[in-house]
């Protein structure tokens, strides 16, 4: 590979490096970190340069990545990584858009991370999948473009891109991963696709502007931790297939004022609802079997509350601080099973307990 490599920054820089006698990615890692004075060059783990029609994570070589003398290269450098790519981008000291090229098939794992400058993203039709982390961390930005084409969305995709307000999953995505929108602070609406199947665990958490949300009817489960601290959530429509509310699901979701929970769910989770301070009521269906410690832990709005016959095991501290609830109608099947609850007698003393 001869010398000459032009190459660009997302700050802006633009410079010439001497590549002659570089053959591999490490050993342009190494000289590429030489223009990044006070960076770690250890901490930069990959270059991923775009051939053909993919964005490559392992290539050995700079010829095999397609790369040559007269290649244009733009670098994205975050906190981990350099990552190579050719790209056409819009720079200013405060804007910064990525327009990803048509050529490339998929978006790599942590490929933005921590790119606090890009502010608007567009991904090309053609895309298939957007990596763990690909975006995580990049504060500034506001807005996405996500084609058709992409199935998957990996784990922590927007991980803390605390600047985004909203977004539009794919129909073709069936999962949503684990922590793929916690702590976006600033969504307020996101739209998913029909044949949603799974939300991984926290993936919602700390989305404190998120007001509403519709899970998509094809979707089982919600996943632990899923909605917790989501504080400006309202309204929730939870598919029929949900078979469980999972511990801490909706935890700290203090605008939350009623929820009905599917026919099909067995399983309220440990302090599935703690701390929904704006509850005032809940349907439990007929096929739960099971509500765990602290379900409703400081429901202070919550007044009454129908038991079901169906429920075989409570946990303890189910209604503690809830210091609005009146009246509680449990089965009478089940009368031995509330009085040996520590949390009954304390309830005896603020609330009407009815049979059914």
């Amino acid at each position: 590979m001869s010398s000459g490599l032009k190459v660009n920054t997302l700050r802006g820089e633009v410079f010439t490096v001497d590549v002659g006698g570089i053959e591999t990615v490490q050993q342009l890692q190494a000289m590429l970190a030489e223009h990044f004075p006070g960076d770690d060059p250890k901490k930069i783990i990959r270059v991923d340069v775009l051939r053909d029609r993919c964005l490559l994570d392992d290539a050995q070589t700079l010829h095999a990545a397609g790369l040559h003398s007269e290649s244009e290269v733009t670098v994205i450098y975050g906190r981990h990584e350099i990552q190579a790519a050719r790209k056409e981008q819009v720079h200013t000291e405060k804007f910064c858009q990525v327009n990803i090229p048509q050529a490339v098939r998929k978006v790599s794992n942590w490929a933005f991370q921590c790119c606090r400058q890009v502010v608007k993203v567009t991904i090309p039709d053609g895309v298939r999948s957007i990596g763990v982390g690909a975006f995580a961390n990049c504060s500034s930005l506001e807005s996405i473009t996500i084609p058709d084409s992409v199935q998957e969305i990996g784990d922590k995709a927007f991980y803390e891109c605390t600047s985004l307000k909203s977004i539009t999953i794919p129909n073709w995505v069936t999962r949503i991963g684990e922590r793929t929108f916690q702590d976006c602070e600033s969504l307020e609406s996101i739209t998913l696709p029909d044949w949603l199947k799974e939300m991984g665990d926290e993936s919602f958490e700390g989305c404190t502007s998120l007001k509403s949300i519709t899970i998509p009817n094809w979707v089982t489960a919600i996943g632990y931790r899923g909605f917790q601290f989501c504080e400006s959530l309202e309204n929730v429509t939870i598919s029929d297939w949900v078979t469980d509310i999972p511990p801490y699901a909706f935890e700290g979701c203090k605008s939350l004022k009623s929820i009905t929970i599917p026919d099909w769910v067995t399983v309220i989770g440990e302090k599935a609802f703690l701390d929904c301070h704006s509850l005032e009521s809940i349907t439990i269906p007929n096929s739960v079997e099971k509500i765990g410690n602290g379900a409703f832990h400081d429901c202070r709005s919550l007044e009454s509350i129908f038991i079901p016959h169906s429920v075989r095991e409570i946990g303890h501290t189910l209604f503690f601080h809830c210091f609005s609830l009146t009246t509680i109608t449990i089965p009478y099947s089940r009368k031995s099973a509330w009085q040996q609850n520590l949390d009954f007698w304390n309830l005896r003393k603020r609330a009407r307990i009815l049979y059914h």
